[in-house]
C-alpha cells in the first residue's frame, strides 16, 4: 500500500520515536495525520477565524508527484506560524477565566474543612470509636452530591479538545461512576437528623448532620471542578499547545530552510550540514508524533501505558528541547554561510523569491524556551538564578559538594553500624540530612525564603496537627534535582514549625523514586559510582534501611511500596513528590500521578508547597546538565487540605483519584507561578 495514502490509527499503536525513526514511510504518514488533527483542533479554537476550511489542509509529505516541495513546506510553515502566534493569547484568556473561578470558590472550601473538622470532633466526643462510621456518613452524602453536580459545559473549542482526548470536562470521569454507586448509609437512618452547632454562610446556627455534610461536599466539589478546569487548561494550553508549537515551529522552519538550500544554494557549500539538519528534522517529527500520542493517553488508567504521567514524558520533552536548540544552531550556521556566500554573488541573491528572503534571517529561540515569554502563569521575576558561575568556580563548588555528599553517605553508614533503636536511628539520619542540605545550599549560594499562608496556622489549630490528630503529608512541587535539599531546609524553618505547632523538625518518611542518584553517576568501564561515593542501588538501600524512606521501583509492581508508605504515615509525617519527576522547562507542570492518592489513607492532611524559581538553578536541559547556579528559591506553604473531605471514597470504580489529583496540581500551580499578566 502507498504510505502516502495509508491510514494508520495512532490510538491502536504506541509510536516510540526511536522505533519510528527507523521507518521513514510510516513516520511521515503518522506525522501528517497528527498534523492534520492539530489543524482541525486549532480551527475549532478560532486560530483560523475567517479562513476557508478547505484551505486548512496539511500538505502531505509524499504525493504521487514526489516529495512535498518548497511551496508545500512554505504553506506548512504559515499554518504552524498562525497557531504559534495565537497560542499565548488564547492561553491567557483560558487561564484567566479558570483562575478567577478557582479563586472565587477557594475560601468556601477551606471554611468547609474547618466545619467538617469541628463537627467530627463533636461526633467523636459522643462515640470515640465511631471514626469509620463518621467517614461513611460523609462519603454517602459526598457521592450523592457528586451525582447531582452541575458539570461544566465546554465551548466548541474545548469540546473538540475533549473529543480528541487532549482535554477533559471537569468531573467527567467521577460523575458517571457516582451515578452507578449505591448509598452506604440509607436515607431514612435517624442519625442524619442529629443537629450540631456550626457556621453556614457566615451565620451561627444548628443544622442536621446531612445538611452540614451536603454543604461540605458541595463546596468541595465546586473546588474540585474549578481546580480540574484550571489544571486541565494548563496542561492543554501550556504543556501541549504552547510548548508543542514552540518545538514544531523550529522543526517546520528548519525543513523549509533545508528545501530552500537544495533549490537555491550550491550544494558544495553546505551539503553536509543540510544532511545533518535533515536527520534532526526526521527525529523531531518522530518526537512530535510521540508527544501528541502522550497527550491523548487515557487519564483513568492507574498505570499509564505511555509517558504523560512521569519520568519518560519529561525526558521526551527534555530531548525535544535539546533537539530544538541543536537544530537552531545548525540552521543558523547554514544561514550565516549562505549570507556570506551571497555577499559575493549578487546574481544568485537576486534569484531568491522575495517571500523566501526572510529565511536568511537567523532563527531565534522561542520565548517559552528562553524564559522571555509574557503572560499569565509564568515564573515570578524575583526568584530563580541570579548569577552564573564561571566553569572554574563551578568546578570548585562541585568538588566541595562532592566532599559534603561523601560525608553525608559516610555518616549514613556509621549510623547503620551503631546500635540504635528505631527512633534514635531516624533522628540521627534526619539531622544528617538536614546538615547535608544546609551545606549544599551554602556551597552553591542558594537562599531559601519560606512564606507560610496565614491560614496554615489557623487550620492547623482547628485540625490539632500538633496533637497528631491527623496524618500529615507534605506535598511539594517537583521541578529540580535540588528540590530535596530545599525541602529539608523548609522542614526546619521556624515559621513553618510555629504554624504547625511543632517544637522541632520531625523525621519524615519520603516516597522516593529509585535511582535518584543516577543523574550524577560517574563511570569508568564497568565500574560506576555516584557523586555520593556509592552506586545508585546502595544509595537506595541506605534510604530505606537508615532513613526509613520508601523507594518506589521504576518498573513492575509499585503497590507494595505505596502501601508501605501509607503505613508509615501512622508513625511520622510523609513527603510525596506526586509529579514523580523533575521538569524539563521552567513552567512545565505535568499531571500528578493520581494512582498514588488511591493508596494513601483518607485521614491525611495534605499540605501543598510550591518551590518558586528552583528550576533555573539546576535545569534538566541539556541532558546530563551540571550547570548549577546561585539563586533564590521562594517556598510558599499553602493551607492544609483534608483527605477525608476531598479524596473520593475507596470504592473500586472510583479508585482513580483523577479529579482530586487535578485539584492538588491546581493548588500548586497558583502558588508556584504568577497568575497575573506581566509585560
Amino acid at each position: 500500500m502507498n504510505t502516502a495514502t495509508q491510514k494508520i490509527d495512532p490510538a491502536s499503536i504506541w509510536f516510540d520515536h526511536q522505533t519510528l525513526i527507523r521507518n521513514v514511510d510510516v513516520l511521515l504518514t503518522v506525522y501528517d495525520q497528527a498534523a492534520q488533527g492539530v489543524l482541525d483542533l486549532a480551527n475549532s479554537e478560532g486560530y483560523f477565524e475567517g479562513v476557508d476550511p478547505e484551505l486548512l489542509k496539511w500538505p502531505p509529505s509524499r504525493t504521487p508527484g514526489g516529495s512535498i516541495g518548497l511551496e508545500g513546506l512554505g504553506y506548512r510553515a504559515k499554518l504552524i506560524g498562525a497557531i504559534y502566534e495565537g497560542v499565548p493569547l488564547l492561553r491567557d484568556q483560558r487561564m484567566g477565566e479558570a483562575y478567577d473561578q478557582f479563586r472565587r470558590v477557594a475560601p468556601d472550601y477551606y471554611q468547609s474543612v474547618q466545619l467538617y473538622a469541628r463537627v467530627r470532633e463533636q461526633f467523636l466526643q459522643q462515640d470515640p470509636g465511631a471514626t469509620a462510621q463518621f467517614l461513611e456518613l460523609y462519603q454517602t452524602v459526598y457521592v450523592e452530591a457528586l451525582r447531582a453536580s452541575n458539570v461544566f459545559t465546554p465551548d466548541e473549542g474545548e469540546a473538540a479538545l475533549a473529543g480528541a482526548r487532549l482535554s477533559r470536562v471537569p468531573l467527567s470521569h467521577a460523575q458517571p461512576v457516582a451515578e452507578k454507586l449505591k448509598d452506604i448509609v440509607p436515607e431514612d437512618d435517624p442519625i442524619w437528623q442529629a443537629t450540631y452547632p456550626c457556621t453556614l454562610d457566615g451565620k451561627e446556627t444548628r443544622s442536621t448532620l446531612r445538611d452540614i455534610f451536603h454543604n461540605t461536599a458541595q463546596k468541595t466539589l465546586d473546588y474540585l471542578a474549578a481546580g480540574e478546569l484550571l489544571a486541565v487548561r494548563y496542561n492543554t494550553y501550556t504543556n501541549f499547545a504552547w510548548f508543542g508549537c514552540a518545538v514544531w515551529k523550529i522543526i517546520s522552519d528548519a525543513e523549509l530552510l533545508a528545501e530552500f538550500c537544495r533549490r537555491h544554494v550550491p550544494s558544495k557549500y553546505i551539503q553536509r550540514k543540510i544532511d545533518g539538519i535533515q536527520e534532526d528534522i526526521l527525529l523531531g517529527q518522530a518526537m512530535m508524533v510521540e508527544f501528541f500520542q502522550a497527550h491523548q493517553e487515557n487519564p483513568a488508567q492507574l498505570k499509564p501505558t505511555g509517558y504523560w504521567y512521569g519520568h519518560h514524558y519529561t525526558s521526551l520533552t527534555r530531548d525535544m528541547i535539546d533537539l530544538t536548540h541543536g537544530l537552531m544552531d545548525k540552521c543558523n550556521l547554514v544561514i550565516y554561510r549562505i549570507n556570506q556566500h551571497m555577499k559575493d554573488n549578487e546574481e544568485e541573491k537576486a534569484k531568491i523569491p522575495d517571500e523566501l528572503a526572510s529565511m536568511l534571517e537567523p532563527m531565534v529561540v522561542p520565548p517559552l524556551l528562553d524564559r522571555t515569554a509574557a503572560g499569565h502563569f509564568l515564573e515570578y521575576p524575583h526568584v530563580g538564578r541570579n548569577a552564573r558561575y564561571s566553569p572554574v568556580k563551578r568546578a570548585t563548588k562541585l568538588t566541595r559538594w562532592i566532599g559534603a555528599s561523601w560525608r553525608y553517605v559516610r555518616n549514613k553508614l556509621a549510623i547503620e553500624e551503631e546500635i540504635l533503636d528505631e527512633r534514635e536511628r531516624l533522628d540521627a539520619a534526619w539531622h544528617n540530612s538536614l546538615t547535608w542540605a544546609d551545606r549544599t545550599l551554602k556551597i552553591f549560594g542558594i537562599t531559601v525564603k519560606v512564606h507560610v499562608d496565614p491560614m496554615v496556622g489557623e487550620l492547623a489549630r482547628v485540625l490539632k496537627l500538633h496533637e497528631g490528630r491527623y496524618k500529615v503529608l507534605f506535598f511539594p512541587t517537583h521541578q529540580s534535582v535540588f528540590d530535596h535539599p530545599v525541602m529539608y531546609k523548609v522542614l526546619q524553618s521556624r515559621v513553618l514549625l510555629d504554624a504547625l505547632g511543632w517544637e522541632d523538625s520531625r523525621p519524615c518518611t519520603i516516597l522516593s523514586r529509585s535511582g535518584l542518584t543516577e543523574y550524577v553517576t560517574l563511570r569508568l568501564g564497568s565500574w560506576s559510582t555516584t557523586l555520593f561515593g556509592v552506586n545508585a542501588a546502595e544509595f537506595d538501600r541506605l534510604l530505606e534501611e537508615v532513613d526509613g524512606y520508601v523507594v518506589l521501583p521504576r518498573a513492575g509492581d509499585t503497590n507494595n511500596a505505596t502501601q508501605r508508605f501509607a503505613g508509615l504515615l501512622e508513625k511520622r509525617p510523609g513527603i510525596i513528590y506526586a509529579a514523580g519527576t523533575t521538569a524539563a522547562f521552567d513552567i512545565q507542570s505535568i499531571p500528578l500521578q493520581h494512582g498514588l492518592f488511591s493508596k494513601i489513607p483518607p485521614d491525611v492532611v495534605i499540605i501543598p508547597m510550591a518551590f518558586r524559581g528552583i528550576h533555573s538553578i539546576w535545569p534538566k536541559c541539556p541532558q546530563r546538565n551540571i550547570r548549577i547556579n546561585p539563586g533564590q528559591v521562594e517556598v510558599v506553604v499553602a493551607p492544609p487540605m483534608m483527605g477525608e473531605t476531598t479524596l473520593f471514597p475507596r470504592r473500586r470504580s472510583l479508585r482513580p483519584q483523577i479529579e482530586p489529583a487535578a485539584l492538588f496540581q491546581a493548588v500548586q500551580l497558583v502558588h508556584l507561578l504568577n497568575p497575573n499578566h506581566r509585560p
